[in-house]
């Protein structure tokens, strides 16, 4: 039995319900100006979280959720590089930031980049995952190989010349505004170009604040003179934040056929990327030597291009001889590991071109 939980198999990374369909547009009412009275005071500046969660992939979707807990009592509005309604996948509607900052105007906001791998994504990378599988596998063949080709799309694509694009520059904001980057990872520093590096380091030196969640980072920033904290990753504390949450899908939908089937399972994620036959085949042979009375679980956490591919999955389930799989909303993930006696994560191999 093959089941996506939810989904659609034909869901689209880009948030869509269908392939083809066009991106949510922006709800220019929520963002109406609010009374400028204090609107220097941080309590009046709207809150904007700024993030990947315009993409499908669990990590960046569930930083959503805990970006709103830790600023729990203001109203966010959440902004990524394109406008997405990803509420059907366990996430947020999204509007573009070009829109939202165009719409509030010289109101003053707290920008707040929300984790992830922010401080590496080239403007490349992030055009190509905000496509659906086949225009992005489009783009790909079109301009891979020829740098100037990608830029030139990119910018095009994201309506946008920055060459970090998950990266903004206080100085692009409206006047009395602060930039924060909450968390952020950024272990792939050195492979960014000296331009894509320099403007990253301008926009982290301007900022009011810099966290990150790694030691490479941190090491990294500060040879660069940029002073960070380092802090756990906010999705540390999801079981915490979002406990009952969490138990109450785990009651219901796939999580509770799952459990109703099975004592225990132990779930994995295999990242596109790791589908060469050598890797799926010792894959294939730890899994069938697993004793029969721990099922197993394939899930794809991200459905965005670059993440995860069902066809590596089917690929592998086959000679494992398991063929279950539970898919794509967040807290239904969530609870699927929770639950799973042993959660195996097989990361991307980005190559970086």
């Amino acid at each position: 039995m093959i089941t996506e939980d939810g989904s659609p198999p034909e869901a689209t990374p880009a948030g869509s319900a269908r392939p083809g369909d066009a991106p949510a547009p922006t709800d220019r009412s929520s963002l109406a100006c609010s009374d400028s009275t204090g609107r220097g005071d941080a309590k009046f500046r709207r809150l904007v979280l700024f993030g990947a969660f315009d993409r499908h992939n669990f990590g960046d979707l569930l930083l959503a959720h805990c970006a709103v807990a830790r600023y729990r009592g203001r109203e966010p509005v959440f902004a990524g590089l394109a406008a997405r309604d990803l509420t059907a996948f366990g996430g947020h509607r999204v509007e573009a930031l070009a829109e939202v900052l165009e719409v509030l105007g010289h109101e003053p906001v707290d920008l707040v980049h929300v984790g992830g791998e922010l401080l590496t994504t080239t403007a490349w990378e992030a055009a190509v995952m905000l496509q659906t599988p086949a225009d992005a596998a489009t783009a790909i063949a079109a301009y891979d190989r020829n740098p100037k080709a990608r830029r030139d799309w990119a910018a095009g694509t994201l309506r946008s010349d920055r060459l970090v694009p998950y990266v903004v520059d206080h100085g692009l904001l409206p006047s009395g505004s602060t930039a924060r980057f909450d968390t952020v990872g950024g272990v792939a520093l050195d492979a960014l170009a000296p331009a894509e590096r320099a403007e990253v380091f301008l926009a982290l030196k301007s900022a009011a604040s810099v966290s990150v969640r790694d030691r490479a980072t941190a090491d990294a920033l500060r040879q660069s003179g940029i002073h960070a904290d380092l802090v756990p990753d906010p999705a540390a504390a999801t079981a915490a934040l979002f406990r009952d949450a969490i138990a109450a899908r785990a009651r219901t939908g796939e999580v509770a056929a799952l459990s109703a089937r099975m004592p225990d399972w132990i779930a994995l994620q295999l990242a596109a990327d790791r589908g060469d036959d050598a890797t799926l085949d010792r894959l294939a042979r730890a899994l069938a030597a697993t004793p029969g009375e721990h099922g197993i679980v394939l899930f794809r956490a991200g459905l965005a291009p670059w993440h995860d591919d069902r066809d590596t999955l089917d690929r592998l389930s086959r000679p494992a001889g398991r063929n279950l799989r539970v898919g794509s909303p967040a807290r239904h993930l969530c609870a699927a590991r929770r639950r799973a006696r042993l959660s195996r994560h097989q990361p991307a191999r980005l190559d970086r071109r």
